[in-house]
């Protein structure tokens, strides 16, 4: 006698999880994560090259904070307000 078995994709995919290869990851996701290692090795050692090197290349993270540390946030006029200034900057 045969007895046969039916299983459901879903039951199969969770079944073959622990089978499929490891996600290879990004060249960028690797670059950014050793370097955010760096700098924080850097920040506590006393190694000077180290420390000259993390001024050269700095984490994108910090880099970018930097780039817009001084952009503000400037409020929207109105409507009214944007009619208003256009009426006085033609008259």
């Amino acid at each position: 006698m045969t007895q046969v078995v039916t299983v459901s994709a879903n039951t199969a995919a969770y079944a073959m999880e622990p089978v499929k290869p490891p996600q290879r990851v990004t060249r960028q996701t690797y670059v950014e994560e050793h370097t955010r290692t760096l700098a924080e090795k850097a920040a506590q050692s006393e190694d000077l090259r180290l420390r000259a090197l993390m001024n050269v290349v700095q984490p994108p993270a910090l880099a970018l904070y930097f780039l817009t540390a001084n952009q503000q946030k400037l409020e929207q006029a109105t409507l009214k307000e944007t009619i208003e200034a256009y009426r006085s900057s033609v008259a």
